[in-house]
C-alpha cells in the first residue's frame, strides 16, 4: 500500500497546507487552533487515502467528493486513520480520535500532500502532457512508441486506455488523468522503476478537479478543441472547458499548439505571459513552425519552417486509419524532437505505433469490413465517419452508437448531427448509462437524426446491436463500433458490469460470419 521511504509528519502536513494558503484551522476534538499540538507535530502519517476500504494504520484520509458522506470518514477512523483533509468540520462520535485539517479545497490539498509524501517524483521525470478534444491517447502511444526508440524503454505512460510504469507492463486504466494521489503514486513507481520519462493524457477535468494541481509539465501539447464535457456535473459551458484545458499553457516549460486551433492566439499569449516557450505544429496550409503534408494513406513528410526551431524532416509513415492522425503523429514527433535528433529511430517508433481499440479495422472473407474505436464527441466522429465515406464510397456505413448517461449532455444532439451528415444506417445503443435509462439517451440522440434517409434504430443490448450491424451489413459495407472499445465493462448503478468488449466481439463474429 505504501512505497518505501514515504511519510509525511502532522507538522509537515500542516505547513504544506499553509504555504500554499489552503489551511483554516487545526480541529481535534474541542479543540481549534492553527498550530499542531507539541506532542504531535512528529506524529508519522505512513500512508494517504481517499477511499475508505484502503487505510492503513496512521492514515491521512481525504474527506473527498462534493456529496461526501461522513460514513466514510468513521470508517476510516475504524480502520486506523489518525488525521483527515477536509472542508467541514465533523462532529460526530468519532471526533476525539481523528485530527481534521480543515481546508479552503479538498483537491488542491491532497494534490500537494501528495506530492510531498511521494518525494517530489516530477523532479525525476521529465513529464509531457497532451490535451485536446480528440487525439489525446494516439498522441501518447505514438510519443511512447517513437521516444522508446530512442531512449531504450525508459517512458511511462498515462493515458485513458492503459498506465505503463515500468517501460514494458501495462495495466488498465479508470480516468483519462488519475486522481492526484493516485497520480504522484505512480509517477514514483515509474521513477523508482528508473523511467525517466512520463507521458500522459491531461483531461479538463484533470484541472476542473485539480487532479495536476502543483504539477508543472516540461512539455504540454494542445491538440484541437471543440465542445464537449458540456454539463451540470462536468462544465457549464465551452468557455468553462477551454479555459480548464488552457491551464496547460500555463503550467508547461515549453507548449506545443495546433496551429489551425481556433483559439491557437488566446492559448499562445497565455502561455507567452506565463513565460513558457511557444511551439506550433500543423499542416502544409498552415503557417506553423513545423508543417506536414500527406503522401498518401498512412504517409506524410514534415518538414521545419522557423530557424528558432530544432529541424525536423522526413517522410514518416503510420499503421492507423485516418488522415487526422497524421497530426497527432506531428505532434508526438515535435515532442521527440525537443529531447533527441534521431528521427530514423522515431520514423520506426512511429510505424510500430498501435493503440488498442482505437480506429481497429476487422474484416473476413465474406468482404465485411468494421472499425472499432473510442471515438464518442462531435470532432472523434466527424473526422472518424468522413474518413470511412472517403475510404469506402461504395458501401453504407452503419454506425453502433450510444452516449453516456448522466454526464457530457450536449453530445447526444453532436452525435445525433454527426449520424446525419454521415451514417447510412444508425443503432442506437448502450454505453455506460451509470443511473440514466438508456432508451431516454438513445430517443435523445435519435431527435437530433434530421436526415430521414438515415435508418434509425434502437436495441439498448449493446452486443445484440453490434450483433444486429452483422445482420444488417453487406459485402462492401463498413460498420463502426462507437465509443467502447476493448474496455470489458460498462458502468450501470453504480456498478462495472462485465462486457465482452466491441473488439472482442466483433473479432469473434468476423470469424462466425466467414464459417
Amino acid at each position: 500500500m505504501k512505497g518505501g521511504g514515504e511519510m509525511l509528519t502532522l507538522n509537515q502536513a500542516a505547513n504544506i497546507l499553509k504555504q500554499d494558503q489552503l489551511l483554516r484551522e487545526i480541529v481535534i476534538g474541542d479543540d481549534w487552533r492553527f498550530e499542531i499540538p507539541a506532542n504531535l507535530k512528529d506524529r508519522r502519517l505512513q500512508f494517504l487515502s481517499y477511499d475508505s476500504r484502503r487505510i492503513a494504520p496512521d492514515t491521512l484520509f481525504m474527506c473527498k467528493g462534493l456529496h461526501f458522506n461522513e460514513k466514510y470518514l468513521e470508517d476510516a477512523i475504524d480502520k486506523g486513520a489518525v488525521a483527515c483533509v477536509t472542508e467541514n468540520v465533523y462532529a460526530g462520535k468519532d471526533q476525539h480520535q481523528v485530527v481534521q485539517l480543515v481546508v479552503n479545497d479538498v483537491q488542491k490539498a491532497m494534490a500537494l500532500l501528495a506530492r510531498e509524501f511521494y518525494n517530489n517524483p516530477q523532479q525525476e521525470l521529465k513529464v509531457i502532457g497532451f490535451t485536446g478534444t480528440k487525439g489525446k491517447t494516439t498522441s501518447v502511444y505514438f510519443a511512447r512508441h517513437l521516444m522508446n526508440e530512442v531512449f531504450d524503454h525508459k517512458v511511462a505512460q498515462l493515458s485513458s486506455i492503459a498506465e505503463c510504469l515500468d517501460g514494458e507492463h501495462f495495466e488498465e486504466a479508470h480516468l483519462t488523468t488519475p486522481e492526484s494521489l493516485d497520480l504522484f503514486r505512480m509517477m514514483r513507481q515509474a521513477a523508482d522503476n528508473g523511467m525517466k520519462y512520463l507521458i500522459m493524457e491531461v483531461s479538463s477535468q484533470a484541472y476542473k478537479k485539480s487532479r495536476v494541481y502543483g504539477l508543472h509539465f516540461d512539455i504540454g501539447v494542445f491538440l484541437n478543441i471543440a465542445a464537449d464535457h458540456i454539463s451540470p456535473v462536468e462544465h457549464p459551458s465551452f468557455e468553462d472547458y477551454l479555459y480548464c484545458k488552457s491551464q496547460l499553457m500555463l503550467n508547461s516549460s515549453k507548449v506545443i499548439i495546433n496551429r489551425e486551433c481556433p483559439y491557437y492566439d488566446l492559448l499562445a499569449q497565455k502561455a507567452l505571459a506565463a513565460g513558457n516557450q511557444v511551439i506550433s505544429f500543423g499542416s502544409s496550409q498552415s503557417n506553423a513552425d513545423y508543417r506536414y503534408v500527406v503522401d498518401s494513406p498512412h504517409e506524410f513528410h514534415v518538414a521545419t519552417f522557423s530557424s528558432q526551431q530544432p529541424q525536423l524532416t522526413g517522410r514518416f509513415k503510420i499503421n492507423i486509419p485516418g488522415t487526422f492522425n497524421d497530426s497527432n503523429a506531428l505532434a508526438a514527433l515535435v515532442v521527440g524532437r525537443q529531447f533527441s535528433d534521431d528521427t530514423a529511430a522515431f520514423a520506426k517508433g512511429l510505424e510500430k505505433t498501435t493503440v488498442p481499440g482505437r480506429m481497429e479495422m476487422l474484416s473476413n472473407q465474406r468482404g465485411l469490413l468494421a472499425c472499432v474505436d473510442y471515438a464518442h464527441n462531435y470532432l472523434s466522429l466527424n473526422e472518424s465517419f468522413k474518413y470511412m465515406k472517403n475510404t469506402y464510397p461504395n458501401g453504407r456505413l452503419i454506425v453502433v452508437i450510444g452516449a453516456a448517461g448522466g454526464k457530457a449532455e450536449s453530445r447526444r444532439k453532436d452525435i445525433g448531427e454527426a449520424l446525419a451528415k454521415y451514417a447510412d444506417v444508425a443503432i442506437l445503443t448502450s454505453e455506460d448509462n451509470f443511473f440514466e435509462d438508456p432508451y431516454k439517451i438513445d430517443e435523445e440522440i435519435k431527435s437530433h437524426i434530421d436526415n430521414p434517409d438515415v435508418e434509425v434504430h434502437i436495441n439498448v443490448d449493446r452486443a445484440k446491436a453490434i450483433q444486429d450491424a452483422f445482420n444488417m451489413a453487406r459485402p462492401g459495407d463498413v460498420m463502426f463500433m462507437a465509443a467502447k472499445g476493448r474496455e470489458q465493462f460498462m458502468h450501470e448503478k453504480g456498478h462495472d458490469i462485465p462486457y465482452v468488449g466491441d473488439y472482442q466481439l466483433t473479432k469473434k463474429l468476423m470469424r462466425e460470419y466467414d464459417e
